[in-house]
């Protein structure tokens, strides 16, 4: 058995097996499988999930407690340091209003993605009608 953090990581953010796995190009039964420690994770999609839930390999493997290594450590401060009364209005908010907060930044970084794809497929098709000759 391969001991991980990745189903408590999920369930921290409240995300089914199915979406977690979409959010990290893996299947819901690779998920289960990880979770469960029947799969060890390989490194890619180790990486992946450390990206996507911002902390080090390290811990989601158990093998510390601190959810960041050195070097994101030292890039929380900086984040930390240019957005410190963000942070403060944000912790003094109820829970409920916080989990809202974390979902709605959520979904607008998934409506930058989705506005990217449409971007790109609209140069594509400018590019694609400019290449047509005209009848």
């Amino acid at each position: 058995m391969v001991r991980n953090r990745v189903k408590e990581l999920r369930k921290e953010r409240n995300l089914r097996q199915e979406e977690l796995a979409s959010r990290v190009n893996i299947s819901q039964q690779t998920v289960s499988r990880i979770e469960n420690g029947e799969n060890a994770l390989a490194a890619d999609v180790l990486i992946a999930l450390s990206k996507y839930f911002g902390v080090s390999v390290d811990y989601i493997l158990c093998l510390t407690d601190s959810r960041r290594g050195g070097e994101s450590q030292i890039e929380f401060n900086e984040i930390l340091e240019r957005n410190y009364s963000l942070c403060r209005r944000y912790e003094q908010l109820e829970r409920k209003n916080q989990e809202l907060i974390f979902h709605l930044t959520e979904e607008l970084e998934s409506g930058e993605r989705l506005k990217e794809k449409f971007m790109k497929k609209k140069s594509a098709n400018k590019t694609v009608q400019a290449e047509t000759p005209e009848s």
